[in-house]
This record gives C-alpha cells, structure tokens and sequence, in this order.
C-alpha cells in the first residue's frame, strides 16, 4: 500500500485525481487533502510524511515552492502542472515527475511506478533544482491590453501587437492589421510586462515582436536597417552593439 497526500484547491481536480487512483491496481491510501500553502506546512511539521504528494503549482494563499522554503519534505513529489515542453523536460532530467493536467489514469500509473523505482526517495539536489527551474518558467508575461479607441475600449491580444512605437511624448502600439492605439506607459515599462522571447527593444523609438521584422537589410556604416510591417515612414537602424544582441535574440526565437 502507498501513502499519498493531495496538495490542490480545486475540487475537481481533486475529484479527478481520486476516480484515477481508485483505477489502479496499486491500493493508494489518501492521508489528506490540502489547498493552502499555510496548511501544507503546518501538516508536514505534525505528520508522519507520505510515500508521495501529488502537488499543484497554483494554491490559494500563493504557490507550492514557498512550503518547501518553510519545511523539509522527505516524500516523493509528483507536481501537477500545465507547463509547456520545455519545463517538463526539466522535470525529468532531475529525476522528479509530473502530471499534466487533465489527468489520464496511465499516465498516473507511469508516475508511480517510476516513484516506486526511487524507492520512494527524492533527492534533495533534484528537487532543488526542480523548484529553480520551475520558477524560472512561472514568469507570467502581460497577454492582452484593453485600449481606448473613439468611444469605446478595444481589447487587443498580445498575438496581434506588431510593435510598440514611442513619439512625440506618447506611446502607441501598432497590431498586424496596421491599427494604432496610444498605451499610457512607457517603452522601458513595456519591456518588464512583455514576454522577452516574443518583443524586442530595437532602440528609444521601437520595441518590436518577432512577427513584424519583414526585413534587414545592411546599411553602409555597417549598421543594421528594420523594415517593419506594418511598415513606417522612417528608418530604423539600430547600433552594431544591438545587432549583436538582436542576432542572437532572432536565431533562438
């Protein structure tokens, strides 16, 4: 028989990870189901420790990292997460496994067994560099504005910015289709929200998405000249140094 505990705060998930577990041919004792960080630590500290928790990221009171920042957990940690490709591949180069949300039963029956081969046991240096690395992921980038256009608010999506374009005091973005609205922040406080592998900040004038570079074209002092699309009524050209870095942003995007 394994002990498990269940750290999630919506029933559902809840519900659904019980009907998954009662699937299995192993018998999985449930010793208790928590959903805040508060009550996770103060559980660790007054019980015995599970043979494995089943972990979401996202809790109430804020996100699962911080109960292993309060108590050392000495049980098999299987996090439930919707992280993309390249955070699950962390994941299982550490040694430490996931489930991705919806649950599928053998998919969960995968997990376990490979905790079964651990012999229940994580390594301290695994789960370490687990949490950094899932950290890292959990940047949350700004995905969508609500603009003022005429009379009304407009929503635009963060797939449909071309670039951002600083001019005469005032800050506006330009979509795909060649629509411009004014944003009521600066380039600067635009760089912090917006995700860095999608926008570049070319120089004080342009901070740009990858979708909208149509062109670069050498220019004679050996700097590089943009062609935009939408395109605009100037030229662009950036300093070798920004090149440098616009090149190597471009060949990892």
């Amino acid at each position: 028989m394994i002990t498990a505990l269940i750290i999630e705060d919506e029933l559902p998930n809840i519900k659904r990870l019980e009907k998954c577990l009662l699937e299995l041919d192993v018998i999985i004792l449930v010793v208790g189901k928590l959903q805040t960080v508060k009550s996770s630590v103060e559980w660790f500290q007054m019980n015995t420790h599970p043979d494995i928790v089943f972990m979401d990221v996202q809790l109430t009171d804020g996100n699962s990292f911080e109960i292993f920042n309060q108590v050392e957990i000495k049980s098999s940690v299987i996090f439930i997460t919707a992280y993309d490709e390249y955070a699950l591949k962390a994941f299982q180069v550490n040694g430490i496994d996931y489930l991705l949300k919806p649950l599928e039963t053998d998919k969960l029956e995968r997990s376990i067994r490979k905790v079964q081969s651990m012999n229940h046991k994580v390594r301290d240096e695994s789960l370490v560099q687990l949490i950094k690395n899932m950290q890292h992921k959990q940047e949350v980038y700004r995905s969508r504005f609500l603009l003022p256009h005429r009379d009304r608010l407009v929503p635009i999506g963060g797939s449909e910015i071309a670039y951002f374009k600083s001019a005469n005091k005032n800050t506006y973005l330009i979509t795909h289709n060649g629509d411009l609205f004014v944003v009521d922040q600066t380039l600067e406080e635009l760089e912090k929200e917006m995700d860095p592998a999608n926008f570049f900040r070319l120089n004080r004038q342009y901070f740009v998405s990858l979708k909208c570079i149509k062109a670069i074209h050498l220019s004679h002092n050996g700097q590089l000249k943009i062609e935009l699309a939408p395109a605009v009524d100037e030229e662009i050209l950036i300093s070798r140094e920004r090149s440098n870095q616009l090149k190597k942003w471009l060949n990892q995007a």
